[in-house]
């Protein structure tokens, strides 16, 4: 950043697709932010700019406005990872990246941000702490259903360990895993996935109504960021559901069979 090396002392950068990927702390207070995490969302404030980010979802809001990732922030060995190239230009830096070298650079416009110090022990990140137990609220519709009755209503099913779907028209979706990185899915394509690694996300935004439908299918329900609410459950899958209105979210979750269930009556 503005010729100075950034050191990530215990989350390093990762490559997915021709996407950088870094630990967010460490890169946006190299750039003067403040970055705090509360609730499973990263909050990044720098002077009058304000994003925050959902982990494990795809919506991004900046100031007044609502973005669709492609790659959605994830929670990975205590470090929350997000798009490097989003994140900077967010913040009024340019990113340029050597692909000869692997090497990102990121310029600001007064070239003048100084790192944060790699010293740091960093202890202050509550990413960095244990996570603490979430309940989420039992699964429940909001005002919005187009994507969920076109997921859950005669399409996704759970059947021998395995997740089957077709990608709706109009939705915008993607596989994420440590072991294949981030899959942009297909509109209209078939996909099945096995039970126990990795989640799937989908998204609708309604730009008239200022609000997005958002849903994760998590397959490995062991996943650090639903808590411990859902280590018991076999033979199935749970399903996250966030809806976004003018800035403010529900957040509701349940089973795959619940979300099937419930689809029926939309």
């Amino acid at each position: 950043v503005d010729s100075k090396k950034v050191n990530f002392p215990d989350g390093k950068p990762i490559m997915e697709e021709n996407r950088v990927l870094i630990p967010v702390r460490f890169v946006s207070e190299a750039l003067g932010a403040k970055v705090d995490y509360k609730n499973q969302t990263v909050l990044i404030k720098q002077s009058e700019k304000n994003i925050s980010m959902k982990v494990n979802t795809s919506i991004v809001t900046t100031g007044d406005k609502k973005i669709l990732l492609d790659v959605p922030a994830r929670l990975q060995k205590g470090r929350v990872y997000v798009p490097l190239r989003f994140v900077s230009e967010a913040l009024g830096a340019q990113v340029d990246w050597n692909s000869k070298k692997f090497l990102v650079t990121i310029t600001t416009a007064s070239a003048t941000t100084k790192p944060a110090d790699p010293k740091d022990p960093e202890q202050k990140p509550e990413e960095k702490q244990e996570q603490p137990k979430m309940v989420f609220k039992p699964f429940a519709w909001e005002e919005k259903t187009d994507l969920g009755k076109a997921l859950f209503k005669n399409n996704m099913k759970y059947s021998n360990g395995q997740v089957t779907f077709t990608v709706p028209e109009g939705a915008e979706a993607s596989y994420l895993s440590l072991q294949a990185g981030m899959v942009k899915l297909k509109q209209g394509q078939k996909y099945t996935y096995s039970a126990g690694v990795g989640s799937i996300t989908f998204g609708k935004i309604y730009a008239k109504d200022d609000l997005i439908e958002g849903y994760t299918v998590f397959l490995d329900t062991k996943d650090e960021s639903l808590g411990k609410q859902f280590i018991n459950l076999t033979d199935d899958v749970v399903v996250y559901h966030g809806f976004v209105k003018k800035h403010k979210s529900v957040e509701t979750a349940g089973t795959l069979k619940e979300a099937i269930a419930a689809a029926q009556s939309l």
